[in-house]
């Protein structure tokens, strides 16, 4: 099964100095092997897979350990999800990315469809 995993650019000091003590940043995870990411559904799973990764990171993910913050990004809560999925996405397979974006924008069709959005509208 192929998997996407994102780890911390704080650990390659430590691999450099040979430094085994230290804590380890939660990983990223995310399984693509079994989706079809040419079809909107599994491009939807991907969307979810993703999120999911990028919430469960944020709820283990300590900003406050110098040891382990590696991108000022992931500090917020409130921005943390957010940043850590386009984190993940940056290290995604180009195919994988361009799925990946293909279901966002998707997405956005869908939720702008219920007539509310005003956004790229002349007057």
């Amino acid at each position: 099964m192929k998997l996407l995993v994102l780890l911390s650019a704080a650990l390659l000091p430590a691999c450099a100095s040979g430094t085994s003590a230290m804590a380890f940043p939660p990983r990223m995870v995310v399984a693509y092997r079994d989706l079809r990411l040419d079809t909107a559904e599994d491009r939807a799973k991907l969307i979810r897979r993703v999120e999911r990764a990028a919430a469960t990171f944020c709820e283990a993910y300590d900003p406050m350990d110098p040891e382990t913050r590696f991108d000022a990004r992931l500090a917020s809560g409130r921005h943390c999800p957010g940043a850590a999925a386009i984190l993940l996405a940056q290290h995604m397979p180009a195919n994988v990315r361009r799925a990946y974006r293909a279901g966002r924008r998707e997405q956005g069709a869908v939720r702008g469809s219920t007539g509310t959005s005003t956004r790229g509208k002349s007057k």
